[in-house]
């Protein structure tokens, strides 16, 4: 996957937590109409520049701005 992509699909999952607060992962990509490994990416890099926070709640992921 290209880091151009990558950045596109960060954007995106930046956008949508603006209107959604914590979401799980899953449910994140179902509202993206994205598949899930390229949310786990683009999420991912999000993290590493501190703007996210990741954490597992009853088994599963949320995210969630910080």
């Amino acid at each position: 996957m290209e880091k151009t992509t990558i950045g596109y699909n960060a954007g995106a999952i930046w956008d949508k937590l603006r209107e959604t607060g914590r979401i799980t992962i899953a449910e994140l990509a179902r509202k993206l109409n994205m598949a899930a490994d390229e949310t786990a990416i683009a999420a991912g890099w999000l993290a590493r520049e501190g703007k996210v926070y990741i954490e597992r709640i009853n088994g599963l992921l949320h995210i969630r701005r910080e």
